[in-house]
C-alpha cells in the first residue's frame, strides 16, 4: 500500500515538471505572459555606491524583497486597506467576500504562469506566492482605478482607502519601477476581468491590455500608447519612450558624418565620447538647454516629461477614463516630475541637451531601467532577429527590439563631465538642476557611478552618428582653443592633486617630502656656498 502511495506521489511529482516545463514554453512568445520576463540586476552593474538604487525605499511588489527589512512592512497595512476599497468598488453591496474569492481562486490558478514569469527561482509555496500575488495585484490595480476611474467605479468603503495619498509619495512610484520588484501584469488582467467585467472585457485579450497598460502609465502621469506586450510594469514603462521615436537602423551611412556602419569593432571605439563639456566648448561647440521640447532631438529622457505628474492624460480610444485622468491632476506634478527629462540635440556646431532634474529618486530609476535594457538585450536580442518585426506605424515599437538609451545617455553625460569644471559648466547653463544642493566634486562623481559597468554594445545608430561628429568637430580659432584645453588640463590636474592630497594620509606624506626636498637642498647650497 505504502509502495502504490509513493509511486503516486512520483508520479504526480512528474506530472508538475512537465506541466511546468510546459508553461515555460508557451510562454515564450505569448503578448504579456512572458518567461523569464522578471530579471534580477547583474552583478557588473552593483558597486557600493549604487547599490542602494536598487532596493525599495518604502514598498516592495513581488516575492524579491518580501520580509526582506522591517521598514517595508510598514506598507503591508496600506496594500491591505487598498485591497478592501477595492473590493468595495465590484459589485452590490455586501459582496466584497464573494470577489475575495474569485480572486483567490484565479491567483491560484495562475500559479505556474507566475513562477515562469522569473528568471530566479520562487522558493516559496503555492499559498504564500499566491498571498503575495493577490495583495500586490489588488494595490497596483486600485491605485490604477483611484487615479483612472475613480469615479466610474466608486469605493464604498467608509473611511475611503489610502491611494490618493500613495500616490502623491514619489518614493513609492519611483519602488514601482525597480527591476526586481515587479509581479507579472499577468496578475492584473486575472483580477481586473473578475472584479469589473463590463469595464475590462474577458472575452477581449487586446482591448482589455489596452486600458490596463494606459492606466498604469496614468499612475505615473504618461500619456497613451497603442497595445505593446508588456509583461510588466518596467517593460511598460521603458516601452513608452521607445513609441516615441521609431527604433533606427542598426546601421548608418554618411561619409560626411564618418559613420560607416556599427560594428563590434567600432561600437565601442565611435560611442565613447572623447571630449568633455569644457574641450566641446573650447572646440567651438556651443552648449545650450533645449528650451523649446517641440523640437525634437535625439531624445531619450523627453517623453518623461510628464514622468509624475504635469499634463492632462490622454486616451483616445477610451472616452470615459480620459474625463477621470483629466480631472485628476496631481497638485504635486512639478515636484514629481522632476528627474528624468533629458534630450540631445547636436546641430551645426550647436549641442542642446535639456534640463537634468537631479532628486532623490533619479538615480534608482535611471539605474534601474539601464539594468532592464542589459537584461532585454540579452533575453530577446535573438528573437527580435528572428521575428523580423516591422510596421508601417512610427509610433509602433517592436518590444522585441532592445532599445539602449538609457543606457547611452549614461554614457554620453559621463563623457561630458571629467571633472568638477565641466559640471559647474553645465550647471551654469541650467542643464544639471540639482535639488539635493551636492558640490560640484559630488555631481561627478555621481555621474560616473551612473555609468558604471554598463555595456557599450547597447548601441542605437543616431547616437553613434552625434557623438562622432562632436568627437571631430573643430572650428574654434586654433590658438584660442589651444589656450583653452591647456586651462582646463590644468584646472583638471589642479583637482587631481586635491582629490589625491586628501585621500588618507597623503598630504601628510606629501608635506613631508616636500620638506625633506627642502632640506636636502637648503644642505646641498649650504655645503657649496661654504666652500
Amino acid at each position: 500500500m505504502a509502495s502504490t502511495q509513493t509511486v503516486e506521489n512520483e508520479t504526480q511529482m512528474m506530472n508538475d515538471w512537465l506541466n511546468s516545463i510546459q508553461t515555460l514554453l508557451k510562454s515564450v512568445d505569448h503578448d504579456y505572459i512572458q518567461s523569464c520576463s522578471i530579471s534580477i540586476v547583474p552583478e557588473e552593474l552593483k558597486n557600493s555606491s549604487n547599490e542602494d538604487a536598487y532596493m525599495p525605499r518604502v514598498v516592495s511588489i513581488g516575492p524579491r524583497f518580501k520580509g526582506s527589512r522591517e521598514d517595508l512592512l510598514l506598507m503591508e497595512e496600506v496594500k491591505l486597506r487598498s485591497m478592501l476599497s477595492l473590493l468595495h468598488r465590484a459589485g452590490k453591496a455586501g459582496e466584497p467576500k464573494t470577489y475575495l474569492q474569485k480572486c483567490s481562486k484565479a491567483i491560484w490558478k495562475i500559479d505556474k504562469q507566475v513562477r515562469a514569469s522569473y528568471v530566479s527561482n520562487i522558493k516559496l509555496e503555492n499559498t504564500e506566492l499566491a498571498k503575495i500575488m493577490l495583495v500586490d495585484g489588488c494595490f497596483l490595480l486600485e491605485l490604477m482605478i483611484a487615479k483612472g476611474m475613480d469615479s466610474q467605479l466608486p469605493s464604498r468603503l467608509n473611511p475611503p482607502g489610502p491611494a490618493p495619498e500613495v500616490l502623491k509619495d514619489e518614493d513609492v512610484l519611483s519602488d514601482l519601477m525597480l527591476l526586481e520588484n515587479q509581479i507579472p501584469i499577468l496578475v492584473l488582467h486575472e483580477l481586473s476581468k473578475i472584479l469589473f467585467p463590463n469595464v475590462f472585457d474577458p472575452t477581449s485579450r487586446e482591448e482589455r491590455a489596452t486600458i490596463i497598460n494606459n492606466l498604469v502609465l496614468s499612475v505615473f502621469s504618461y500619456s497613451q500608447v497603442s497595445n505593446p506586450e508588456a509583461p510588466h510594469v518596467l517593460d511598460l514603462v521603458h516601452f513608452y519612450v521607445n513609441s516615441r521615436k521609431k527604433v533606427e537602423s542598426e546601421n548608418v551611412e554618411s561619409p560626411d558624418n564618418h559613420v560607416v556602419g556599427i560594428t563590434e569593432k567600432n561600437r565601442k571605439l565611435k560611442l565613447k565620447l572623447t571630449r568633455c563639456a569644457s574641450r566641446l566648448v573650447a572646440a567651438g561647440v556651443s552648449i545650450k538647454v533645449i528650451e523649446d521640447n517641440k523640437h525634437r532631438g535625439i531624445s531619450c529622457f523627453g517623453w518623461m516629461r510628464n514622468f509624475f505628474g504635469g499634463g492632462f492624460i490622454k486616451l483616445g480610444n477610451m472616452l470615459v477614463v480620459t474625463n477621470e485622468m483629466d480631472k485628476q491632476v496631481d497638485e504635486t506634478a512639478d515636484e514629481q516630475t522632476r528627474g528624468f527629462n533629458f534630450e540631445f540635440k547636436f546641430e551645426k556646431g550647436k549641442l542642446e541637451i535639456a534640463e537634468l532634474h537631479i532628486t532623490k529618486t533619479t538615480k534608482a530609476k535611471w539605474r534601474n531601467v539601464i539594468a532592464w535594457e542589459h537584461h532585454k538585450k540579452n533575453w530577446k536580442s535573438s528573437s527580435s532577429m528572428a521575428s523580423g518585426y516591422e510596421s508601417g506605424d512610427e509610433n509602433l515599437v517592436s518590444t522585441s527590439s532592445p532599445s539602449g538609451k538609457f543606457t547611452l545617455s549614461s554614457l554620453i553625460f559621463d563623457g561630458l563631465i571629467c571633472c568638477a569644471d565641466d559640471v559647474k559648466l553645465l550647471k551654469e547653463k541650467n542643464i544639471i538642476v540639482d535639488h539635493l544642493k551636492m558640490n560640484d566634486e559630488e555631481l561627478e562623481e555621481y555621474f560616473h557611478t551612473m555609468s558604471f559597468g554598463v555595456d557599450r554594445a547597447i548601441v542605437d545608430s543616431s547616437y553613434v552618428k552625434m557623438v562622432d561628429e562632436l568627437n571631430n568637430y573643430s572650428k574654434g580659432f586654433f590658438v584660442l582653443r589651444i589656450l583653452k584645453i591647456l586651462w582646463h588640463l590644468f584646472k583638471f590636474r589642479l583637482e587631481w592633486l586635491v582629490n589625491f592630497l586628501k585621500q588618507n594620509y597623503n598630504f601628510v606624506a606629501a608635506l613631508v617630502a616636500v620638506l625633506s626636498l627642502v632640506q636636502t637642498v637648503y644642505t646641498i647650497l649650504a655645503y657649496y656656498l661654504n666652500k
